[in-house]
Parts: C-alpha cells; structure tokens; sequence
C-alpha cells in the first residue's frame, strides 16, 4: 500500500486546542509526502492558514453550535441547546459530505468534528474524551451517543496512555459500549517540544479556550496579576485581540505561534492556564512540574480533569471564581507534574502507524 495519500483533516474549534495539537500530525503527514485539506471553521482554521500557509488547502465549515455561555451551568445549556446542536451538526455533515466526496480522498481524519467522515474504512476518529463527566444518567446516555457516533470511523485514536498512569482517567478508561479494539491509545501529542534552557519566566498564564470565559478569566487575571512578584508573560489565546493596559511587569501577546510558545513554555517556573486537554499534553512533554489550572466554569471536562490532576498530586486547580493568585501559585508549588511513557514524536509515529502512513 502506497503511504503518499491525499488527506481530509477535520479540526475543532471550541477553543484552539484541537487545531495546536493537530499540527504536529499534518506536518508529520505532509512529510510522509501526503496532501493535507483541512475542513475547520473561526480562530482554529486562523491558527492553521498561519502555520501551514499554502502548503494545504482550507474549507471553512461552521461547526456544532457553541452551548458556552457566562453561566456555570454548562450541562443545563448543553441540554437545552442539544436540538439547536444536533442541527447545526447536520448542517455541518451536508457541507462536508460534498467536499469529501467530491474530494476523492484516500484518508478521512477528524479530530472532534463529527460531520467529517467518509468510508469507515478510510476514517479515523482523534478524541480524548470517549465519555462525557457528568451525572450518572446523563453520563451513560451520553457515552451511549459517542459511541455510536464513534461507529462510523475505523479507528477511535486516543492521544493518552493506556495503563493506570494516564491523563485522562474516567474520560477515555474503562468504558462501558465501545469496544476495546475500536481504540488505539498512540501516547500524548505536543507542538511544543523540550528544550534546555534557563528558567526565567517566573509565570507563564495561557488564556484558551471558548468565549466568553476566556475573556471572564482574562478581567479576573489583569485584576490580580500585580500581586505576583518576578516576570509574567500572557497568552491571550486570541489572535483577533488588541493589547490591554497591564502592569510593567507584565508582557501581553494576543496569541503566541509555534516556537514562542515553545521557548516561552520550557522557560517558565509556573504555569497558569485552563485545564484544557491539550494544554496538558503540552506541560507533559515540556516537564512543567508547577501548573495552576482554572477550570472552564461548567465546563464538565475541565472541571473532571482539575480535579483529577489536584487527587493524583500531578498539579494545583482552583475553581474560577475562588481564584486567588498570589495564593494559588503557592500551592502550584507542591505539584509532582505528570511523566510520560515517551515523548510526541513517539506518539506521531504511532499515529502514522495507526492510520496507514
């Protein structure tokens, strides 16, 4: 079987985390010799023209509507905006069955965005959350859906560990429908890589994710970060930004690419984010011991893995509206951080291997 294919890349936009994560595999099939297009919609589709610029094709396609609001109550508004969801996912899988087919494509992958598959033998699904946290009711009858959703792809590739030494715990061990050979764990996936260099950045805070609690924690930071001593250096996650007022010794940069996150990541002392799954491969492979995770308010999955990372000692998490900083990044202290069974690039090449290539 010829490994040079012509590639469909689906990539989510409920924050920036699927497109960061996903670069590391298109770059690595771009150079197996692939051809890569990608279907994405809002600041991830932004993210991939930047990086990959004309060396692939881009097909914006609104995705599933956002249930995010201001308000905690994220299951609440995920149950009342289902059948608006369940819509614009069937609005979304009209426009990308067209360019799939019409597309001829040898490999169809997506990670996260349900409206992108083709044959299942031709298609493979990239998730890390194979189950969703919440009550015990909703949480069958949910995993029950992705798992028949799950159905229409080959492979279901999981970017964590199989063993008791995982990141994602309950959200993707020990499920309850979907079978275990349907799943292929390949290890976590990073854009950042590891490097030796002197720690002088006393505190990193990454600001991802979907609006508007990016921009509710955003006023919370600039409201506290004078309380932190030593050098601060903001990513506001959001390349569509304008600069804040913000104190001197603070340095604010709407977005930060590839290789500024990565030099600024291996140079921090602390870092400061949401508790975005992404974001927490990338503190695996850098080595960061010393995080504090804010969990999205509501935001079921952020708030299981907060709390799971604070039981098993890996790193500090603190609800939103208790954040306290100056606090908060004492405890930050006390973390172990997570060691991996390899390094990404182990895990890119287990994806290759997964998906033929």
């Amino acid at each position: 079987m010829p490994t040079k294919k012509k590639v469909v890349f689906g990539v989510f936009d409920w924050g920036l985390g699927h497109a960061t994560r996903c670069k590391p595999l298109a770059q690595a099939l771009l150079k197996a010799g692939c051809t890569v297009d990608f279907i994405s919609t809002g600041r991830a589709i932004k993210v991939l023209k930047e990086h990959f610029g004309n060396r692939c094709e881009y097909h914006d396609v609104p995705s599933v509507t956002s249930p995010y609001t201001a308000s905690e109550h994220f299951v609440l508004n995920f149950i009342i905006n289902g059948p608006k969801m369940l819509k614009s996912l069937k609005r979304a899988r009209a426009i990308s069955k067209v360019i799939i087919e019409e597309g001829g494509y040898d490999l169809v992958i997506s990670d996260c965005r349900y409206d992108v598959y083709g044959e299942e033998k031709r298609s493979y699904l990239i998730n890390h959350q194979l189950r969703f946290a919440a009550p015990v009711g909703a949480e069958m009858f949910a995993e029950a859906w992705l798992a028949h959703r799950m159905g229409k792809y080959r492979k279901v590739i999981v970017p964590d560990y199989e063993g008791k030494d995982n990141l994602t715990g309950r959200l993707s061990h020990k499920l309850n429908f979907i079978k275990r050979r349907k799943i292929e764990y390949i290890g976590h996936i990073s854009h950042i890589e590891r490097k030796k260099c002197k720690k002088d950045i006393d505190y990193l805070i990454s600001l991802t994710g979907p609006e508007p609690q990016r921009s509710l924690l955003e006023e919370m930071i600039f409201a506290q970060v004078r309380e932190l001593e030593g050098s601060v250096i903001i990513a506001g996650g959001n390349p569509d930004t304008d600069k804040p007022k913000i104190p001197g010794n603070v340095t604010y940069h709407p977005y930060l690419g590839t290789e500024e996150m990565c030099d600024c990541l291996n140079r921090c002392k602390c870092f400061i984010s949401r508790s975005g799954y992404t974001s927490m491969m990338e503190l695996a492979e850098v080595g960061v011991r010393e995080a504090l995770l804010v969990p999205t308010p509501g935001q079921t999955e952020q708030v299981y893995l907060g709390k799971y990372y604070r039981k098993r000692g890996y790193f500090h998490s603190v609800k939103q509206k208790n954040l306290s900083l100056h606090a908060d990044v004492k405890e930050a202290e006390r973390g172990d951080g997570f060691s991996p069974e390899w390094d990404s690039r182990q895990s890119v090449k287990n994806f290759l291997s997964v998906v033929g290539v």
